[in-house]
């Protein structure tokens, strides 16, 4: 019952984050990919050593929320609510870890489109991991030719 409930509340989450733009700031591509190039190691290894660093990130993740173009506004928030979620955990609780792990595997998806949308409009690089493959691979087809049936030579 505890893995249903925190799923639940995964989607949720995930769900309500693209309700949380603000709108002091307005979504800017150009300065995104400025943002995101100059604070790339913020982006790959955020500095979480301390509750100020871990505020910083924080703040710096939620900025990058309201900046990131329409295009991946949502999975970019995903991510603000995967980083929330985790710098709420509660060790030793098995329901808060259940609940990071929960939403950061929930949000692998849009971890991918960012990771995607920065490479293609930015021209930056930023590794991602994941448990499941996010890439696309096309269904193999296979062309049975019928059991006595002729082939036409050619």
């Amino acid at each position: 019952m505890r893995f249903r409930s925190a799923t639940v509340i995964v989607f949720l989450l995930v769900g309500a984050s693209g309700c949380t733009r603000s709108d002091d700031v307005e979504s800017d591509a150009e300065r995104f990919c400025g943002e995101a190039i100059a604070q790339r190691e913020m982006i790959v290894s955020p500095p979480l050593d301390s509750e100020r660093e871990l505020q910083a990130t924080l703040e710096f993740y939620r900025l990058m929320g309201q900046l990131a173009p329409v295009a991946i506004a949502e999975e970019w928030n995903d991510l603000v609510v995967n980083l929330e979620t985790a710098a709420a955990l509660i060790p030793g609780d098995p329901d808060s870890e259940e609940l990071v792990a929960m939403t950061a595997y929930a949000t692998e998806p849009s971890a991918y489109q960012v990771h995607r949308w920065l490479k293609t409009n930015c021209g930056l690089e930023i590794p991602i991991t994941t448990i499941a493959p996010q890439e696309q691979v096309p269904a193999r087809t296979t062309t049975i030719v019928p059991s006595g049936s002729t082939v036409p030579s050619g």
